[in-house]
């Protein structure tokens, strides 16, 4: 049996267990394409769409690849998905079986599409992104407790231990986020539960406007300000843009905060091109996407670290 037939009878045999979901022509298909680069989108784990005969029901699978062991804590994105659905700010999810690697979702298809950068310029879809990821903040923290800092560190040494093919620059770039994780070590900041990426396709928009954050992987408790860091370096190519959202999210301008919501965009970007750079030399799947993802991440990276003024977002946060 090929590895997709294999995973069609897992998955299967898992959701038989699921009320209503036992019996009947059930049919299980691909739900979305699965792409590294540009965007980071099903990579994690393979989507499926389990789909009923007749009645035309539907619930979303996510199985996860056996990669994941790499660079996600696959119970702590369960447990953060569970919570997302209880408060209504991601898709209700109907199980969660992490040592399966098994996560099972209304499926969000009809009537909602994925984020893009376009819908970022409309200030209703933003406001609610943040409100959702403000919520999720409220919560108790999560078992995991890695910031990006501590993440960057991680995928380093996994990189050169795995001998991937990192920039040459790519000591320099650690060393001067490291400059930041001294400086953000000095601050008093309040770990809270967050989503972790900022990535818009992990957003979906309905029709009328609802959002729901999707994809539950680095979430993590740390500085909430990582969060909206994460979303702001996505989501605005322009600093001004990024102003406008800070300044609506904090209900005012703050100089210290927003520069310390920009480093953590800047460490984010290296975060994700190291992941990208240990994928593409230990993954089992032959392609260079992983690669052209992590390249893209590392110049980003590379942009803003060069420019005089990381140096002075660094003074900017004390």
């Amino acid at each position: 049996m090929s590895q997709s037939g294999t995973q069609i009878a897992t998955v299967r045999n898992y959701i038989a267990g699921l009320p209503g979901w036992g019996t009947g022509d059930i049919v299980i298909e691909p739900a979305i394409p699965v792409l590294a680069s540009p965007s980071w989108r099903g990579v994690d784990g393979a989507p499926w769409r389990a789909t009923r005969n007749g009645s035309g029901e539907s619930i979303f699978i996510k199985s996860m690849d056996v990669d994941a062991k790499l660079y996600i804590d696959v119970a702590c994105a369960f447990e953060a998905a569970r919570r997302a659905s209880d408060l209504g700010i991601g898709p209700k999810v109907l199980a969660a079986d992490p040592d399966a690697g098994l996560l099972v979702m209304e499926d969000l298809n009809r009537g909602w599409r994925v984020g893009t950068l376009e819908r970022m310029l409309e200030p209703r879809i933003v406001d609610a992104v943040i409100a959702a990821r403000r919520l999720f903040q409220a919560g108790a923290p999560l078992p995991r407790r890695m910031g990006v800092f501590d993440e960057i560190e991680h995928f380093y040494e996994a990189a050169k231990a795995a001998k991937a093919q990192l920039p040459s620059d790519a000591e320099w770039l650690v060393k001067e986020l490291r400059f930041a994780a001294d400086a953000f070590g000095k601050l008093d900041i309040k770990p809270v539960p967050i989503h972790g990426d900022g990535n818009v396709s992990n957003i979906l928009i309905s029709d009328t406007g609802e959002v729901r954050l999707i994809d539950w992987d680095r979430a993590t408790t740390a500085d909430p300000l990582e969060d909206l860091g994460s979303f702001l370096v996505e989501a605005f190519a322009q600093e001004p843009e990024a102003r406008e959202a800070f300044s609506r999210s904090a209900g005012g301008f703050d100089e210290r905060a927003f520069s310390r919501a920009r480093i953590y965009g800047v460490a984010d970007d290296l975060r994700w091109g190291l992941i990208g750079a240990v994928l593409a030399a230990r993954s089992a799947r032959n392609t260079f996407e992983f690669y052209k993802f992590a390249s893209w991440r590392f110049v980003r990276c590379r942009m803003t670290v060069r420019e005089p003024r990381f140096g002075e977002m660094l003074r900017r946060i004390a």
